[in-house]
């Protein structure tokens, strides 16, 4: 008989351990997609849980989080920004022109110049070169005293040669320190919209309408992508 009893002691203690052990870890809710959900009250009231959490191998709320932030930091990711230029003070940035150069009736490699066309402000410029001004027939002095003067002439346009060599990709041109003369008139060069400017030490003309047609009596027109010059 007391073996008996001793028996259905320990059968009960057994019982009253699983019930207690299964309280403390299982408690009333649906879990969700992920596993997980919140606390009841009722839950939180017998301090079985405090917030949101997984059941039935649910991701973590920490793998969740680090992931999300892990996601978030590759998607703010942004490039690198591209250097800024800076333009040497004093001088203006110009560019080799996009578009074809054609000079009495032939196209130049103008890329391959040691002295190219360049485009300042939308207008084409022309290097006052020795060769180009023979080609467009143009009468060229410079000396330190009087300052650099340009003519038109009644010659006949010379043969086109020219310079080769190489520039750099970044062309910074600056104006004149000395007098200009064209058609023997002074130009004050300072409050030309178009100025005339220097690069490489060589004197560079705007071929605007006015100083290449009116004041040199050349021929210009743009068309095709292409600048055309001619005596």
């Amino acid at each position: 008989m007391v073996k008996f009893r001793h028996l259905g002691l320990l059968l009960l203690s057994f019982i009253l351990i699983t019930t207690f052990s299964q309280s403390a870890y299982a408690h009333s809710g649906r879990t969700d997609a992920n596993g997980g959900h919140n606390c009841s009250a009722s839950s939180k009231a017998k301090g079985l849980c405090t917030g949101y959490h997984y059941h039935n191998g649910g991701s973590s709320s920490g793998s969740s989080s680090s992931s999300t932030s892990s996601g978030g930091s590759t998607s703010s990711t942004k490039p690198a920004a591209a250097p800024v230029e800076t333009v040497p003070s004093g001088y203006v940035k110009v560019e080799k022109p996009t578009y074809t150069i054609n000079v009495n009736g032939t196209s130049i490699t103008n890329s391959s110049l040691k002295y190219p066309v360049i485009s300042y402000k939308d207008i084409t410029y022309f290097p006052m070169t020795f060769k180009f001004t023979q080609a467009l027939a143009l009468e060229t002095v410079w000396d330190a005293e009087t300052g650099f003067v340009i003519r038109k002439t009644s010659n006949k346009a010379g043969k086109l040669e020219l310079d080769y060599g190489s520039t750099s990709s970044n062309l910074y041109a600056s104006q004149p320190d000395f007098n200009i003369y064209v058609n023997d008139a002074w130009i004050d060069n300072g409050s030309e919209e178009y100025p005339l400017l220097v690069l490489n030490d060589v004197t560079y003309f705007p071929m605007t309408w006015h100083y290449a047609v009116d004041e040199l009596g050349l021929s210009i027109k743009f068309e095709n992508n292409t600048f055309y010059i001619s005596k």
